[in-house]
């Protein structure tokens, strides 16, 4: 009785589909009445235009993280660099100390110590004192195949003391 009440209000298409409606399956109605979604179903998922910005974003950020980590790698291999460096200085300063030599003048030598060929050389000033020097030590990494002097590693500044006559 309610159905008829509410169906004298409505139109003959719109009374049809009501009939339609009531008589058939939700699955069925809905074939009948939106024929175009059974053909084109939307899939979950992501459009090429998606799936290319996100690769866009990922080869940038990709990139920016390489040149992060080639940095962390130069800085690290050049601060193990300096460090051999500054014991190969430590080292000639040691040798000094212990064989008491007093330098006049300036001084070079080439060592191959810690797997790296180094050019030592040192200088020696004067001070107040007659019996103290001033010896700056400069290490510099030295090219075998080239036979020259590539780059100032490290520099160390230390008074040597004349021993006692």
């Amino acid at each position: 009785m309610k159905n008829r009440l509410f169906s004298a209000f409505l139109s003959p298409d719109l009374q049809k589909l009501s009939r339609l409606f009531s008589s058939c399956s939700t699955s069925a109605y809905r074939l009948r009445a939106y024929p175009h979604q059974t053909r084109f179903k939307r899939i979950a998922g992501f459009t090429l235009l998606e799936v290319m910005v996100a690769l866009a974003i990922f080869a940038t950020a990709a990139m920016a993280l390489t040149q992060v980590a080639m940095q962390y790698t130069q800085s690290t291999s050049h601060a193990i660099l300096r460090t051999k460096a500054q014991f190969v200085a430590l080292n000639e300063q040691a040798l000094m100390e212990i064989q008491q030599d007093w330098l006049t003048g300036t001084q070079s030598k080439q060592v191959t110590l810690q797997g790296e060929s180094w050019q030592i050389d040192k200088s020696a000033q004067p001070t107040i004192s007659p019996n103290v020097q001033r010896v700056e030590v400069q290490v510099s990494l030295f090219n075998l195949d080239t036979g020259q002097v590539e780059a100032g590693i490290t520099h160390l500044v230390f008074f040597n003391h004349r021993a006692a006559q």
